[in-house]
């Protein structure tokens, strides 16, 4: 269980410090070097997997098994998605992408959150 949460609080906090922007765009994002690009990509992969293994543990190895098919291409379905969308959040694609092979991300909880 510490294992899973430090891999999601570690993925989380290099995503936020690469979004640190507010008008990111995946122009931007591209402009980016590739390895950062690889980099930021794989940290949102490993997130959603987390998530969505906790929602759906199908839907968490969908997404895990998208990562592992798509790493040696640098994620080229994303990049792909990217470069039409040049506007959009990357995350937003990123995401997109995922639940086109993977299906519908939307979770619904009870839980609820205290201030």
């Amino acid at each position: 269980m510490f294992k899973t949460f430090a891999t999601a609080a570690l993925a989380l906090s290099f995503a936020g410090a690469a979004m640190a922007e507010d008008n990111l765009t995946t122009a931007k994002f591209l402009a980016s070097p590739p390895d950062a690009q690889k980099n930021f990509i794989a940290n949102v992969a490993m997130t959603a997997g987390l998530i969505a293994s906790q929602n759906r543990k199908g839907q968490g190895k969908c997404i895990d098994d998208w990562y592992a098919a798509n790493a040696k291409t640098g994620f080229q379905p994303v990049i792909d998605a990217m470069k039409r969308l040049p506007d959009y959040h990357p995350n937003a694609l990123i995401l997109a992408v995922f639940e086109k092979s993977c299906g519908d991300l939307k979770y619904t909880s009870t839980a609820s959150v205290s201030p």
